[in-house]
């Protein structure tokens, strides 16, 4: 047995974020394995930390030092098997993150074990002089009284006084800190049957028993109810309490006296997320869906680990050959992860796994409570469930023989993590595929230009499907010049074509569905004095007019970044001038012009102002099923993971809007945006039409998605990126600097400039790279912290990783109030 291990704490900054060693006592030796989480003391104050046991030694690297000892083993439930302790060193060196960062994006927060305040009393006397005040002494009372409270407990009970007066007491040696260790609990409920026949529990109700006697008309009420339920029947307390307006105490009694019997129950906060109706749907694959099929049944059998993109036309049946992998996977006992984008994890989707899959499916996105997230990571660790579907988050899911991983609608910005760490899913399905020897199904009417040019290196298996299943044809589109419109005098945001359209489309009682980017009533207010648009006190960015009801003028500002609200003024905040003027339009405008164009018509409008309740999704999208609509508008929720047969309309109102902004990847957003919105349409055995809305016709990207060519546009923008070296033909590291202090923030720039350029010249000369900047962030503040950014252009190797860590730690342990660096490689955003 080791007497040493290695553990790394999981709350360290990056400059110290090493392995420490520790002395096993010999009461822990059996206990402790490598990804293990204990506590141990750390610091000059041995404060209690949590860490993860990453290696088991005989002896100490430093034999000079004598180690601590380690002082307890969390729940073992949750440690880290060799693949994920691995797992995480891989994240940490890909992504510059610390091995804590790597944990909590792997483990539900709620699973792991927390360190918890606690003050408990010592043996000293208190005092009898007046030194302590009566508010003090009183908590002083109250923590000698329980033994131990935690701090959140007092600050809860006794307000803003709790904490002076726990720093007194602990200054007097009255109360002493410690840190207790709280680990996630499971949820039970308590279920009742009846301890006698349903006939004697009757009678006895009725009064026709002679050995019992009931107190109360209740009790009877509650087992005439029981007599109903089929024998050894159980029902959970809430119903039965509900079922019979009854207290507990009514029930507990009827349990005293030997007529009714209860049992302790786990609950499942998971399953109740996957509560569809189970039936088996026969899928029918078409030759060319069967041959893609063959294909990947064969990359799955082979016992190797494989990358395969399936890239097919919207409407071409991609999901049907992945339902058709998937059984092929399970019925070799091996697990499935499925992952799709935020936005495209709408009820229907879900339907299709859960009604086939049944409990099986476990669901992983940002929505669940946290007792949802620790009761469905733990069901798929157990095996309960084989089959997860989720979001971003669910690559990390702990299935122990994993044989399958999809990423379907690959190319979406949200499967990379802009927060610590800064992950892509890609990126871990890979290792994870690797590790497992099992198949990477990347699937996309418009992949990634990265995945694609592996495809076609090589790398990949590229599998096609370039025909609809079924017969259906692509809808048609028409390109609406909106300078033509201006010129004729329209200044509404739906022209003239799309009105027409809209109209005949509701007189053939007909669905249409409308996309705009951009939420809220107007972009702007403008000042007509002075020009200038009224911005975020805290951000440096315009504020967007939003109305309270369908009121023009009732309405307030709201920023988009941080959130923040305000009245709109009265007068120009900069100029006094009192001509303010409302710019731009977002689909609150939007829906309002509909309301006049459509009165007779059911309007849905689906963005983040209408979404904002759990089930505000699912119902917006179940009223549109049941046609109790007629148009849906909304912003990129409405554009993918929908598949309405009464759709024949789709409209794209500022189609050229994402064309311009500052970014490499703005035309492939552009056309992957507009190819899946116009694929909504005519997805059924009626005709569909996409109208596009643009100021600039002629532009090749929006020619290119009108044409749903794919490959004429990856060809035409593939030959721009390697003319300016942009992915996939180098990486990209992006340094971002962040201080609430603008001085400061020059200065760190100046020294991370320097920085880069002495390692260019120096250690690191061997590098191929090109530097930009520093320069300003495009949004240069937020929330009050101002933001400057350097770019490098790169090959994410070891050792240009090794540069950009020592970078990392230089400024993490700089010291500098407020200051931080973050480093983002192949970011989303530039």
């Amino acid at each position: 047995m080791s007497e040493y291990a290695g553990i790394h704490l999981l709350d360290t900054p990056y400059c110290i974020d090493n392995a420490f060693d520790y002395y096993i006592p010999p009461n822990l030796r059996r206990d402790i394995l490598c990804g293990d989480f204990v506590t141990v003391p750390f610091g000059t104050a041995n404060r209690k930390k949590l860490g993860v046991v990453v290696t088991l030694k005989d002896c100490p690297d430093n034999k000079n030092i004598d180690c601590k000892p380690v002082l307890s083993v969390c729940d073992k439930s949750m440690s880290l098997s060799d693949e994920a302790l691995g797992l995480c060193f891989f994240i940490k060196e890909q992504t510059l993150c610390t091995v804590g960062d790597a944990v909590r994006a792997m483990v539900p927060a709620s699973a792991l074990s927390k360190l918890e305040e606690i003050y408990k009393a010592t043996d000293m006397p208190v005092p009898t002089h007046t030194e302590i005040d009566a508010p003090t002494l009183l908590i002083c009372d109250y923590i000698r009284k329980k033994a131990s409270v935690s701090f959140s407990l007092l600050k809860s009970k006794y307000g803003p006084a709790a904490e002076p007066a726990v720093k007194k007491l602990v200054g007097l040696g009255l109360i002493m800190r410690d840190f207790a260790v709280r680990s996630a609990s499971e949820k039970h409920t308590v279920c009742y049957s009846l301890s006698v026949s349903a006939e004697r529990a009757s009678a006895i109700a009725k009064g026709e028993d002679g050995e019992i006697r009931l107190r109360s008309a209740k009790h009877a009420d509650i087992l005439l109810y029981m007599a109903t339920l089929s024998e050894d029947d159980e029902i959970d307390e809430k119903q039965l309490l509900e079922a019979c307006t009854a207290t507990k105490a009514q029930v507990i009694a009827l349990c005293d006296k030997g007529l009714l019997r209860s049992r302790q129950v786990e609950v499942d906060r998971g399953l109740g997320l996957v509560s569809y109706e189970k039936k088996h749907r026969e899928i029918n694959l078409n030759d060319e869906q069967s041959e893609a099929f063959r294909k990947l049944a064969e990359l799955s059998d082979s016992g190797q680990a494989h990358g395969a993109l399936l890239h097919g036309v919207t409407g071409s049946g991609k999901t049907s050959v992945m339902m058709k992998i998937i059984d092929h996977v399970l019925e070799q006992g091996r697990g499935v992860i499925v992952l799709l984008p935020e936005i495209a994890l709408t009820p229907q989707s879900l339907e299709i796994f859960c009604s086939r899959y049944g409990e099986r499916v476990a669901i992983i996105h940002s929505g669940l409570s946290s007792g949802e997230r620790f009761d469905t990571h733990r069901r798929i660790k157990s095996g309960r469930a084989d089959v997860v579907i989720g979001t971003r988050s669910a690559v990390f899911a702990p299935i122990s023989d994993l044989g399958l991983i999809i990423i379907d609608e690959e190319q979406e910005h949200t499967y990379k993590s802009d927060m610590n760490p800064k992950y892509h899913t890609r990126d871990v399905a890979r290792y994870r595929c690797a590790y497992h020897k099992s198949l990477m199904l990347l699937a996309s009417a418009t992949p990634s230009f990265e995945s694609y040019k592996k495809a076609l290196d090589g790398k990949y298996t590229l599998i096609e499907l370039n025909h609809r299943y079924g017969g259906a044809v692509l809808p048609a589109t028409v390109v609406e010049d909106m300078r033509n419109e201006v010129q004729a005098g329209n200044i509404s945001p739906l022209g003239s074509t799309l009105c027409q359209r809209l109209i005949q489309n509701k007189k053939d009682k007909n669905q249409s569905i409308l996309f705009l980017n951009r939420r809220g009533y107007n972009n702007f207010i403008s000042c007509r004095t002075c020009g200038e648009a009224i911005k975020c006190p805290e951000c440096s960015v315009s504020m967007t007019y939003h109305t309270n009801t369908a009121a023009y003028d009732s309405g307030y500002l709201a920023c988009h970044w941080c959130g923040r609200r305000l009245p709109v003024p009265d007068a120009c905040p900069s100029c006094g001038g009192a001509h303010l003027a409302r710019m731009g339009y977002g689909t609150q405008r939007v829906e309002q012009e509909l309301c006049e164009l459509l009165p007779d018509a059911k309007i849905l409008r689906m963005d983040t102002d209408t979404t904002t309740a759990k089930s505000s999704y699912e119902t917006l999208l179940g009223k549109f099923r049941r046609h109790e609509a007629d148009v849906l508008l909304g912003t990129q929720m409405v554009t993918k993971g929908h598949d309405f047969p009464d759709v024949t309309l789709v409209g794209v109102l500022l189609a050229d809007a994402s064309l311009y902004l500052d970014d490499y990847r703005a035309a492939e957003r552009t056309f992957a945006m507009l190819t899946q919105v116009i694929g909504r349409a005519g997805r059924g055995s009626k005709p569909g039409i996409a109208v596009i809305q643009t100021n600039n016709p002629d532009n090749e990207c929006i020619k290119f998605a009108c044409a749903q060519d794919y490959k004429a546009f990856y060809e035409s923008e593939i030959r721009l990126r390697k003319l300016l070296v942009f992915p996939p033909f180098c990486d990209i590291a992006l340094l971002t600097l962040t201080s609430p202090d603008e001085k400061e923030l020059v200065k760190a720039s100046a020294m991370l400039s320097d920085k880069i350029t002495g390692y260019m010249k120096g250690e690191y000369s061997d590098l191929p790279l090109m530097v930009y900047g520093p320069f300003e962030a495009p949004v240069y503040k937020v929330e009050n912290k101002y933001r400057m950014r350097m770019v490098i252009k790169c090959r994410a190797n070891k050792r240009c990783r090794a540069m950009l860590s020592e970078i990392l730690k230089f400024f993490s342990g700089s010291g500098a109030h407020g200051l931080s660096l973050s480093v983002d490689i192949n970011p989303t955003n530039l």
